[in-house]
């Protein structure tokens, strides 16, 4: 064993005096947590497939409307008597009173987001109080399900407290869905609760388009489609069928379908077009006039990266009461920078690799185009990258040739990609078509532009707009213009967060924000503090530990020289060490002459 490398109490040779142990071999110290870094933000360790919950967590803490209220509730409140960390308590009548176990363990990782000294917390408590296992995988596609699933766990946990409409609060709108029977003219309504409204990317350039699409245009219900009028006789009649949002929640959260289904190929398919969303709006032209606060900001922004088969969600959240230290990052990098080291393959090599594929193949040049055009078809039926695994799936799908049958003259599947390297883009153990990333480039192209167009008074205007980048156990410092980057392409927003402008914490936070205690119970405050006085000598153990030098100074003539060339312990003279001999030992940090 590696240990054992330098261990002097061995019995081979003349060396068998057992030096005194020192810290040449040191124990091993566990390295503790490191501390936060510049931003003063706390992240949230990734427990396996749980980036997204992170995201939606973080999300959460930094609004002051459901923060707040939650941090209201009392240990009473709680039903936590006597000791914060037992599941169920004993009230003073002899009944048991059962734990709110979420809403505890959701002020404990709170109260450590803010409180506790280090990089990352663990949600490990919070979602098994939800009785969720990291093992639970969540299909990419259907995180947006967790949303829903997770405010349901949250209101369960709150009923019966001071607190228990806090989600509809905070989240829940209504709609009302008009439908005007054209024969008679009445006009019939049905009311909808909301806690978020679902928007379509596909075919809409913008977030307005979308929210046009649904609340502005009259749908005409004819033929086949035709309205059933209860004033008419149960009669099939045209009609007309809009809706208007009646009520506007503090919190609007604005879903991204960005997965569909393709039905002509049978693929779950990301839409990774360009779709702009801005950083205010005003809603008023489709809501009722009964409506009257309509202007919002945007203060959260889910990023998913990847495809609807695997990839990656962070968020962008803007710190509405300034909890963390925001300095002004540089500006995103350009494409030019980035696609300076890209280089199209040339038409020669291009050629090379076709000739070499004709000269090595029994197929005809239109049985191979053949097989390209399929390919190409596949591809262009997906926005995003397809896996060659995935691809070949398909392909296998849609031939009655497979390609084991022709591996003799194209090779493998991934070697006929390659062989088309002006047709094929492969990253790795993905695949695209090459025009496709020309589009993108030129998507690319037009953020650098625009980025570049911004007057200087709107950045000094976003000194005050503190965003920060919450990817797992890493916060960064951003700008809005690192956000506007993510309105396309494979790392492209999934779900907006908007905020009521004019809501009493926007203007001038309700918490004093020189109190870093931001209204966390006393027995959260105290856990935490001890907590981080644990944690602080950890690190001092740790750093003293790593900076430890240890010397073992012998006296000379406890040594002699046998042969001319060894050098031996002489047994006879092995006593206590004198006085300024032994082991000593230093501290790398201190200066000594």
């Amino acid at each position: 064993m590696l240990q054992d490398l330098f261990d002097e109490d061995r019995e081979d040779g003349d060396f068998s005096y057992q030096f005194p142990s020192s810290t040449t071999s040191k124990s091993i110290i566990e390295k503790p947590i490191s501390p936060r870094n510049e931003t003063d933000l706390c992240g949230l360790q990734n427990q396996g497939a749980t980036c997204y919950l992170n995201a939606l967590i973080q999300t959460l803490l930094f609004t002051p409307d459901f923060r707040e209220p939650l941090f209201s509730l009392t240990a009473k409140d709680l039903n936590l008597l006597s000791n914060p960390n037992d599941s169920s308590q004993t009230s003073s009548s002899g009944s048991t009173l059962k734990v709110r176990k979420i809403i505890v363990e959701l002020q404990k990782l709170f109260a450590e987001m803010l409180l506790l000294n280090q990089q990352a917390c663990s949600s490990i408590r919070l979602t098994d109080s939800f009785g969720w296992q990291s093992n639970e995988t969540i299909d990419h596609q259907d995180v947006h399900e967790l949303n829903r699933l997770l405010f349901d766990a949250i209101q369960k946990s709150l009923q019966g407290t001071k607190q228990s409409n806090l989600i509809r609060s905070c989240y829940e709108g209504s709609t009302i869905n008009y439908t005007q029977c054209k024969q008679c003219q009445k006009i019939f309504k049905r009311i909808e609760d909301y806690q978020d409204l679902p928007l379509v990317v596909q075919d809409s350039p913008n977030l307005h388009t979308s929210l046009a699409n649904m609340f502005t245009y009259r749908e005409q219900l004819t033929g086949d489609n035709q309205y059933r009028c209860s004033s008419c006789d149960n009669r099939l009649c045209d009609a007309d069928k809009w809706a208007k949002i009646s009520k506007l929640p503090p919190i609007l959260t604005l879903p991204l379908q960005r997965f569909i289904y393709d039905i002509k190929t049978g693929n779950r398919l990301k839409k990774t077009t360009r779709y702009e969303f801005p950083f205010d709006i005003d809603l008023k032209e489709f809501c009722e006039d009964s409506v009257i606060d309509t202007n919002y900001e945007l203060f959260a922004v889910v990023i998913h990266k990847g495809t609807c088969y695997s990839g990656h969600y962070y968020g962008y959240i803007k710190d509405v009461d300034h909890i963390g230290t925001w300095i002004r990052p540089p500006p995103p990098p350009s494409s030019a920078a980035k696609s300076s080291n890209k280089q199209k393959p040339s038409n020669t090599n291009s050629n090379n690799n076709r000739n070499a594929t004709k000269n090595d193949s029994t197929e005809t040049d239109e049985e191979i185009s053949k097989k390209i055009e399929l390919i190409k078809t596949i591809l262009l039926s997906c926005d995003d990258w397809f896996t060659i695994d995935d691809l070949l799936k398909t392909y296998r799908e849609n031939t009655t040739v497979p390609w084991s049958r022709t591996r003799n003259s194209n090779g493998t599947f991934t070697k006929f990609l390659r062989n088309h390297p002006d047709i094929f883009h492969i990253d790795d153990k993905r695949v695209r078509l090459v025009e496709q990333m020309d589009i993108d480039e030129n998507e690319i192209n037009q953020m650098d532009y625009e980025s570049s167009q911004i007057d200087k008074t709107d950045i000094n205007s976003q000194e005050n707009e503190h965003w920060f980048c919450f990817d797992d156990s890493n916060v960064t410092c951003v700008t809005q213009q690192h956000i506007q980057r993510h309105y396309g392409l494979s790392d492209c927003a999934y779900m907006l967060f908007y905020r009521l402008k004019n809501n009493r914490n926007n203007n001038e936070s309700t918490m004093d924000c020189s109190n870093t205690l931001y209204s966390v119970s006393q027995w959260l405050i105290e856990e935490i503090s001890e907590k981080n006085k644990i944690l602080e000598e950890k690190r001092e153990i740790y750093e003293k530990h790593q900076n430890q030098l240890s010397v073992i100074i012998y006296p000379s003539e406890w040594f002699e020289v046998i042969d001319n060339c060894r050098l031996n312990l002489n047994s006879n003279n092995q006593v206590l060490f004198p006085d300024q001999y032994g082991e000593h030992k230093f501290d790398k940090r201190t200066k000594t002459n």
